[in-house]
Order: C-alpha cells, then sequence, then structure tokens
C-alpha cells in the first residue's frame, strides 16, 4: 500500500463497493475504523463491535459475557442476549477479545445460533507463530510469536501475559520506531534476551526506558538456554505463579532464518530439547 493513508483509503473503497444486501463488521473502539459507515450504501448492515458494554445493534461484553444487543442477522432472527463467557476463549490478550467479538459480529449477522458461535469460538486455539502455547517446563511456560515482527504486534502480546515474564527479541530490523515497544516492555517484561543484527539497538532502547535485565545471545538456540535460566531464577518457590517467555521479535528473521515460520519452528524444536532433557534428569 506504501503508506498507512493508502491502506485506510484501500479500506473506505471497500466499503463503498458494498451491496446494498451486504454487511460492514467494524469496530467501535478505532475511530477510523469506525468512520468507515459512513461510506456504506445507506441500506447496507452495519454492525459494530466493542470491548464494553454494547449499544443498540452492537456486540459487546457485559458481566463476563459476549453480548449481542439486537443486533439484525442477513438471515434469521436478530440476536439478543449472551453468547458466550470471555473466560472461555483458548486465545490470549486484549486484542483476541475484539478478534472474537469480530468473528461473533459475522457469526450473528449469518443467522448461527449462539450455541453454535459459542462451541466453535471455544475450540478455536489460535494459529501457529501468533501467541502460540508451546509448552511449559518446569514452571516456566513458552509462547511462540514469531510472526510479531511489527512494534504493535509485540506491544498486544506483551500485554496478554502477567508478569513474570521474559522476552526474546530481535532479528534483522524493519526499520519501525520502536519508544512505545521500549517503554511497554520495561513495565510488561522482567528481563530481555536480544538477538539478531538489531539486538544491540533494541538493548540500547530498552535500557533507555528502564528495563535492566538484558542479555544478548548470539543465536536462537542461546536464546533459549538463556532465557530458561533467568526464567526459573524467577519463579517463586511453590511453582504457583508461572513465568512465561515469550518469543515475539519485534524484527524479520531473515538475518537467521529463511521466514518467520522457520523461526518459529526452530524454537518450538529448542523448547521441545529442553523438555527431553528435563524428563532425562539433566539440567
Amino acid at each position: 500500500h506504501g503508506s498507512v493513508e493508502a491502506y485506510r483509503a484501500v479500506k473506505r473503497r471497500l466499503a463503498e463497493l458494498l451491496s446494498g444486501s451486504g454487511a460492514l463488521v467494524l469496530n467501535a473502539e478505532d475511530p477510523v475504523s469506525a468512520e468507515y459507515a459512513t461510506a456504506a450504501p445507506p441500506e447496507a448492515s452495519v454492525v459494530r463491535y466493542r470491548r464494553a458494554e454494547p449499544g443498540p445493534g452492537e456486540l459487546g461484553l457485559r458481566d463476563g459475557w459476549i453480548v449481542a444487543r439486537d443486533v439484525a442477522a442477513l438471515r434469521g432472527r436478530p440476536a439478543v442476549g449472551p453468547l458466550m463467557p470471555v473466560a472461555e476463549l483458548a486465545i490470549p490478550g486484549q486484542h483476541n477479545i475484539s478478534n472474537a467479538l469480530a468473528a461473533a459480529a459475522v457469526g450473528v449477522l449469518l443467522g448461527i445460533p449462539a450455541g453454535g458461535l459459542r462451541a466453535a469460538m471455544r475450540a478455536f486455539t489460535g494459529v501457529e507463530h501468533r501467541l502460540e502455547w508451546v509448552g511449559t517446563i518446569d514452571g516456566v511456560r513458552w509462547v511462540n510469536d514469531s510472526q510479531g515482527t511489527q512494534p504493535d504486534a509485540v506491544i498486544a502480546a506483551l500485554r496478554s501475559f502477567p508478569r513474570p515474564l521474559v522476552l526474546i527479541a530481535g532479528g534483522r530490523s524493519k526499520g519501525l520506531p520502536m519508544e512505545e515497544l521500549a517503554a511497554v516492555a520495561a513495565e510488561r517484561a522482567d528481563a530481555a534476551v536480544l538477538m539478531g543484527e538489531s539486538g544491540p539497538e533494541l538493548a540500547s532502547l530498552l535500557e533507555s526506558a528502564g528495563l535492566r535485565h538484558l542479555t544478548a545471545a548470539g543465536d536462537l538456540a542461546e536464546a533459549v538456554s538463556t532465557a530458561d535460566a533467568i526464567a526459573r531464577s524467577l519463579l517463586v518457590d511453590d511453582g504457583s505463579v508461572p513465568v512465561t517467555v515469550l518469543l515475539s521479535p519485534a524484527a524479520t528473521s531473515f538475518d537467521m532464518f529463511e521466514d518467520y515460520a522457520a523461526r518459529g519452528m526452530a524454537f518450538k524444536a529448542a523448547i521441545a530439547e529442553l523438555a527431553e532433557t528435563r524428563r532425562r534428569g539433566t539440567p
């Protein structure tokens, strides 16, 4: 697209091209997205969603449930009332609650019964390399977010898990501003293990933002080993509070791997090797 403005213009054009019998699903919390409603034909259905009490004709949240408030369907009767508890979603993060609301809005528009929507969304465990839970080993929870190459994606990932948290990041820089990411990482992470070409730059930004526990790694395997040692040092004695190790690189993979998928697979292989080492009883 070349620019954010051009991307938004294309999205708006899609709304303009909508047929009168079509529908538009929009995030009411995003002013840019919500404005696309003005471009749609007046006879088209427009459904908005928000992570708050829904307005008329919207989906939203109430008392821990995803609820519909008189949402008109393209076929069938309007949807009213609770659809599913938010706690039943298997995917972490506030951004994924928004994604679930959008998916529910599409289902409601198509007339899918609440029971079917609930079963489908409860069964969805996410997409590989996007906040993918790899496993938990001795109280350390490993999460593969190798597709997190942009700062906003990494920020969302960091906000999806409680502390204690160890971040693995770095690769080939995309030349994007990282200051907001550094500030969020300093707030949400206890330590960071940095690798790849962008590792030194990230280390400088994170240190300036106030994150003090920073370690460099020569490759992904070393990053996993280092992060494991740090994470185990953060465990409380009874192991009741898990420590999350999050691979969310804020960079492309091309300095070390063919693509983000290869990086994610290498990360999962390293975790599998770590699990096997522990199974054999070696440290």
